[in-house]
């Protein structure tokens, strides 16, 4: 039996599904009569036996930095941890609340205040569920390999400029922008008779099969969903226990994508959600059977604040192509949306956005934490320079700032490069700075 030291851990998971009809953005919303797709927030609690710290997804679109911060303090209150040490991640499904202010066509769409007070408590009572089932435990660590489960979603035109992988137009021998990231990271406490206790995964691909991506023919969604990334913790809990909670964590996956661009539309999203899941599950089970069980030790974290300026109007487009491709009613739709963002836009000047990265290590792997919609060429550089030999990368964490583009996408332009009042706003030098603070977190970990 391996011995677990002085490490220890405990989880939690609580149903976090709005109790009644609910408005995200002017759509109605309700609860899955047909079939369990009610969302999750999960929770595990670590301790080497000095420093403690907590790990929490949630099953929402995203969630701003005033609500984060308002979760952790109550964690805190609740458990004694200190706030800097819980990381809060959105796992980006997109039928489901949305803890931050957007556009919806004309109109700024609000999140529901009734709702984000109950979701705090909600959250922070399952960070002290955690901390209350603390036992001794080990950790494994790794990177599963996956296939065909994530493309880049933006394809390169022959003038310079992009389509999304869902327009109607696109020429299929086109090739993709960009590159992918198919590893499934992932922390897997256990006690050290081997019974799991918590699960934590990240994953580069956007959690949205079931709705909220602009496929052809396919209606929105009228029910909560946890997605693929709630259905791969499905199938995990059916293979090694039906009650072990799963952190899910959005990989740097701004410009990924789970849809194959060879599969044509519109894809069954309650379908291919649970297939996307047991695909993922698969490729974890296949790994982490081979993986060395290895003590929690020398548990660190580390954080940057910085306040990144937003985009100047001089280097602003407001969708001038009407993201190309994508049917009459969306590109009404964005008409409308962009048209409102521009003139939002055009009444601020000099506006910034505070963006908290992090990072967390333990036993010689690290999860870096940022909370943007990065693109998967910058999470890609955060592994590679990361001092440590399995690193885990979770965007949309202790906060939102919109999508991160690089600067090769600033000047293809598309969809996440136009300018918006939140989902698109920051500097074209963001993703930089963003990666070289996670690199530097990261760094002061292991140093």
């Amino acid at each position: 039996m391996f011995s677990a030291g002085n490490g220890m851990a405990g989880a939690c998971t609580v149903d976090i599904t709005p109790e009644r009809g609910f408005s995200w953005g002017g759509r109605p919303m309700r609860r899955n009569a047909d079939e369990d797709s009610d969302l999750l927030a999960h929770a595990v609690v670590f301790t080497d036996g000095a420093t403690t710290g907590a790990l929490v997804s949630a099953d929402v679109t995203m969630i701003d930095r005033r609500h984060a911060e308002r979760f952790r303090e109550a964690a805190s209150i609740r458990t004694g941890i200190p706030a800097s040490q819980v990381m809060i991640g959105a796992t980006h499904t997109h039928t489901a609340p949305g803890l931050a202010r957007s556009w919806m066509a004309s109109e700024v769409s609000e999140p529901d205040a009734e709702y984000g007070e109950w979701f705090v408590e909600r959250l922070a009572d399952a960070v002290g569920t955690a901390m209350e089932r603390l036992r001794p435990a080990v950790l494994a660590v790794g990177n599963a390999r996956t296939d065909s489960l994530t493309f880049n979603r933006r394809y390169l035109r022959a003038d310079g400029g992009v389509d999304m992988v869902f327009s109607l137009d696109r020429d299929p021998s086109n090739p993709p922008a960009g590159p992918v990231d198919p590893d499934l990271g992932y922390w897997l406490f256990e006690e050290p008779d081997g019974s799991p206790i918590a699960l934590v995964t990240s994953f580069s691909a956007h959690n949205h099969v079931v709705g909220g991506s602009p496929a052809p023919g396919r209606p929105d969604s009228e029910v909560f969903h946890r997605d693929f990334g709630g259905r791969f913790g499905d199938a995990v809990r059916e293979m090694v226990s039906r009650s072990v909670p799963t952190v899910y964590f959005a990989g740097a996956c701004g410009d990924t994508s789970w849809q194959d661009p060879d599969v044509a539309p519109p894809v069954d999203g309650w379908s291919a959600a649970r297939k996307i899941g047991a695909r993922l599950a698969e490729a974890w089970a296949r790994d982490v059977a081979g993986v060395e069980r290895r003590e929690i030790r020398d548990v660190r974290f580390a954080r940057r604040v910085a306040a990144i300026p937003d985009r100047p109007l001089s280097e602003s487009r407001f969708c001038d192509d009407f993201c190309r491709g994508r049917g009459a009613g969306i590109q009404a739709f964005d008409r409308a949306r962009w048209r409102a963002e521009e003139l939002a836009v055009r009444e601020r000047s000099g506006s910034s956005c505070l963006v908290e990265v992090g990072a967390v290590s333990t036993s010689g792997t690290a999860i870096s934490s940022n909370p943007a919609e990065l693109f998967v060429e910058y999470g890609l550089e955060i592994k590679a320079r990361s001092p440590f030999e399995v690193t885990l990368v979770s965007e949309l964490t202790n906060g939102w700032c919109g999508y991160v583009p690089t600067e090769a996408a600033f000047r293809q332009g598309g969809y996440e490069t136009h300018r918006s009042a939140y989902v698109s706003r920051l500097s074209r030098s963001a993703g930089r700075v963003i990666t070289d603070l996670s690199v530097e977190t990261l760094e002061e970990c292991f140093g």
